[in-house]
């Protein structure tokens, strides 16, 4: 009878495990890392920030100065583990010289999104090589506008956009080593260098400087793709876009087919390259388009409805010439201010 108890009780107990230990699952982890981002002209500082997951966080203050450019990564971060959680939220504290103001937030991050984009990674359309993801860019632009894109060597995409607050900062509250961001010496200094290259002062002066909103304006998309007119034998192999609201495409083929690009929704053309195939002449032959006049392409761009189906057409003429315009079903307009290498 003691036996029929025991075994009894083993069952009963086995069945209450079991159960419970079959939905523990284990969570992924994966290789990243975090860093900073902000416009040219609007240089920052965080004088306190992580990005946090379950096991780890990553602390996001000890940057320096960012003005790399507008979803240009800073420095990177080779301390912890090498495989982690994905974070699940972002706390960032910072000070924009430009406008004297400090920003603060704190924000949860589309933690399963993120797990499935890692797990999906960028898939070659040739090759079917799979190359992830492995870092994440925290962009701060004027007005409290967060961006946080995820990053890798093969392209980088938006994933959340935040607001954060604008505070008061007693600065005996601020930790010994962030306390000469706030001083007036420092900004003096910040501002000076900025005053070269970005005409700041007389900007300022003018009310013309921060420009609040055109960092949100960037974030708009149509949906349009580069369209690379090539002349006979001559086939398109690789090609990357820069767009301006930070996000970045990279593909190359395996140079025996030609490559497509589909219509995306993706923010305005910043930067464009590609790379064509002269099967007569059996060489590689480059071309970068750039330096455009930002006015004329956004100007451009909004005169199409943003669900239309756009062509930015790319017609190379020669050695070292190209024409450049956005056509749809109902309009096209020429692109003419920007600037063509061809090597």
């Amino acid at each position: 009878s003691n036996k029929f108890k025991c075994l009894l009780f083993t069952i009963l107990i086995t069945n209450v495990i079991i159960p419970s230990w079959q939905n523990i699952k284990m969570e992924q982890k994966f290789d990243w890392s975090a860093t900073l981002s902000a416009p040219k002209e609007y240089p920052v500082q965080v004088y306190r920030g992580e990005i946090i997951a379950k096991d780890y966080s990553q602390s996001l203050s000890s940057f320096g100065d960012i003005d790399y450019g507008w979803g240009e990564e800073g420095g990177t971060v080779v301390i912890g583990p090498d495989l982690k959680n994905i974070p699940d939220s972002l706390e960032i504290a910072w000070h924009s010289f430009v406008d004297q103001k400090n920003f603060e937030g704190k924000w949860a991050l589309p933690k399963e999104e993120l797990i499935k984009l890692f797990n999906e990674g960028i898939i070659n359309k040739i090759t079917n090589k799979k190359v992830t993801y492995n870092k994440f860019v925290v962009g701060l632009a004027p007005n409290g506008l967060v961006v946080v894109w995820l990053s890798s060597v093969r392209g980088q995409i938006e994933i959340a956009h935040f607001k954060a607050k604008e505070v008061f900062v007693n600065v005996e509250t601020i930790s010994e080593e962030n306390k000469p961001i706030f001083s007036k010496k420092y900004n003096d200094v910040v501002l000076s260098e900025l005053n070269e290259e970005h005409n700041t002062f007389e900007r300022i002066k003018k009310n013309e400087y921060p420009k609040i909103d055109v960092y949100e304006g960037y974030r708009i998309k149509y949906l349009w793709k580069p369209l690379v007119e090539l002349s006979e034998n001559k086939m398109l192999i690789n090609f990357v876009i820069h767009t301006y609201n930070g996000e970045i495409e990279i593909e190359s083929s395996n140079k025996k087919e030609k490559l497509n690009i589909n219509y995306e929704e993706r923010g305005v053309l910043k930067y464009f390259a590609f790379g064509w195939i002269d099967k007569d002449q059996n060489k590689e032959v480059s071309c970068w388009v750039e330096k455009f006049d930002e006015d004329e392409l956004f100007n451009a761009y909004k005169k199409f409805n943003t669900m239309e189906e756009i062509n930015f057409i790319v017609q190379v003429i020669d050695k070292s010439k190209v024409s450049i315009k956005l056509k749809s079903i109902s309009q096209e307009i020429e692109i003419k201010k920007f600037k063509v290498t061809i090597e």
